[in-house]
């Protein structure tokens, strides 16, 4: 079993080094998921300067552990309520969203594609 303090620990060292990258702007603030991640930096490379273990089992438990929480925090940070508004054609706009919002952005983007594609007009998103 994993130590959650240790996944914990690796956790915080590898997003603190993603926020880094963030910051000057080699990684865009609202990258939300691991896979968006890698379009901009190795993952892999803050695996090995936070001396995340490798080569064993346990190893791959932890690993396994510590990539399932930077994703939930990736996920978490452009977490919603996201709305959709929509633009008729004629140009009035109409929140589309539920009344709650959506929970990522990514599933409200494709609400308002999908309406988009059936209704016309335009859309934009807003988070609440």
């Amino acid at each position: 079993m994993t130590d959650v303090s240790e996944v914990q620990r690796y956790t915080d060292a590898v997003i603190a080094m993603i926020r880094q990258d963030q910051g000057t702007g080699q990684i865009p603030a609202d990258v939300s998921s691991l896979d968006e991640l890698d379009n901009f930096a190795d993952i892999e490379d803050y695996y090995r300067c936070v001396r995340l273990p490798a080569g064993d089992d346990e190893a791959a438990a932890l690993r396994c552990a510590v990539v399932e929480q930077i994703g939930r925090r990736l996920a978490a940070d452009q977490s919603g309520p996201w709305h959709v508004i929509w633009r008729r054609p004629e140009g009035q706009t109409q929140d589309i969203g539920k009344t709650a919002g959506y929970a990522t952005q990514a599933e409200a983007q494709a609400v308002g594609r999908e309406y988009l594609h059936a209704h016309g007009g335009g859309f934009h998103l807003r988070r609440a």
